[in-house]
């Protein structure tokens, strides 16, 4: 029998003895369809994104105003639409965007040791209140890429900032079961499941070019005012910003459509607070701090600025240029938020240490 037939046998699990490693598993298939699904429940802290809650809270306000096509399921037969999606939350235990399940369609291939996958659609299921299980129903891929390239998954401290939905989809680290492959749903052997999806996701006789996210955290910190500080630092910087951002109100004008420094164009404008948001990306173990914006709360009007504008202002402060003052942190601060973790002020000092010195999968 010639090597090309061994792939529709494999298709359907029965396996040549040529095409079979020493466990019995196929050395090669062909773009075969599987099956995995997502537990919400089982995603590891370490991973910082959840995809299993992520997905459907991204899709569902699509669906909902019919954007997104729903599917009955994924021969796509049969449209299910946002009408239908609404009765059945109304019998069930949880709404559609908490029900935990994620199923993704995909293509596995395995070729010369190889391994190779695509991403079909998406299938959504929860729980009636009487205990039967509900299909919510199907999303294809295609129709998803664009939205799936170009937004960011939610991540906290433990993750990395600015992944996109398709990113997170191709790193294949979160956990997962494989329940089907090809026509094998496992009844008969279950240990068959568990076995292919190590052979493709951890085998090391495998090859596989899986997304690779860099170690990249968003952090924004909170310059205490100089009213609840009596770091001397505090002072300094208030003052300083006071005065550069008194001495150069037209860079604030142009970067704000606020009617309030219009309105007291002429009057002095008070900074009564200071966020600050940097990029820290770690190279070679080291934590690299990136300076992204600022916002002043004059008033209670805040405005943002860039590194630019900054320049465009000429702020110094101790003969050093903001930007490089502000790396060295020598005033009092509180870490507010890590990518899109909220940090409570009382473990603002133990987050910056874990920064510094943790795995950036352990920070909290």
């Amino acid at each position: 029998m010639k090597m090309h037939s061994c792939k529709t046998i494999l298709l359907t699990l029965i396996l040549l003895g040529s095409c079979k490693t020493k466990s019995g598993l196929p050395r090669n298939y062909d773009f075969t369809p599987v099956l995995i699904h997502l537990d919400a429940n089982k995603q590891a802290d370490s991973l910082g994104f959840n995809l299993a809650e992520a997905i459907p809270e991204l899709l569902y306000p699509r669906i909902l105003t019919g954007d997104l096509a729903l599917w009955e399921n994924a021969d796509k037969s049969v449209i299910k639409g946002p009408k239908k999606l609404r009765a059945l939350e109304k019998i069930a235990t949880q709404p559609f965007v908490r029900s935990n399940n994620l199923f993704i369609h995909q293509y596995w291939q395995i070729f010369k040791r190889n391994f190779e996958f695509g991403i079909q659609g998406f299938s959504f299921s929860g729980e009636s209140q009487s205990g039967t299980v509900i299909n919510y129903g199907y999303v294809d891929a295609p129709d998803l890429i664009a939205l799936l390239k170009s937004e960011f998954v939610p991540t906290d401290a433990n993750g990395s900032s600015d992944i996109t939905y398709w990113d997170a989809l191709h790193t294949m680290m979160y956990d997962f079961s494989l329940i089907q492959f090809g026509n094998n749903n496992f009844k008969q052997d279950a240990r068959i499941s568990a076995e292919l999806q190590y052979q493709a996701i951890h085998d090391p006789q495998v090859y596989r070019k899986f997304t690779r996210i860099p170690e990249r955290k968003k952090i924004s910190y909170k310059i205490l005012n100089p009213e609840i500080s009596t770091n001397p630092e505090n002072s300094v910087v208030f003052d300083k910003l006071q005065q550069y951002v008194n001495n150069n109100k037209q860079t604030i004008l142009n970067a704000s459509n606020s009617d309030y420094f219009k309105e007291h164009m002429y009057e002095p404008w008070p900074i009564n607070g200071i966020t600050v948001v940097e990029e820290w990306e770690k190279i070679s173990s080291l934590p690299l701090q990136k300076f992204e914006s600022i916002t002043l709360f004059i008033e209670k009007e805040g405005i943002t600025l860039t590194s630019s504008q900054l320049d465009e202002m000429g702020i110094q402060i101790n003969l050093q240029g903001f930007v490089e003052y502000l790396s060295e942190k020598r005033f009092s601060y509180l870490v507010e938020q890590v990518n899109e973790e909220e940090i409570l002020p009382n473990n603002s000092e133990k987050t910056y240490q874990s920064l510094l010195k943790n795995d950036w999968d352990k920070i909290n």
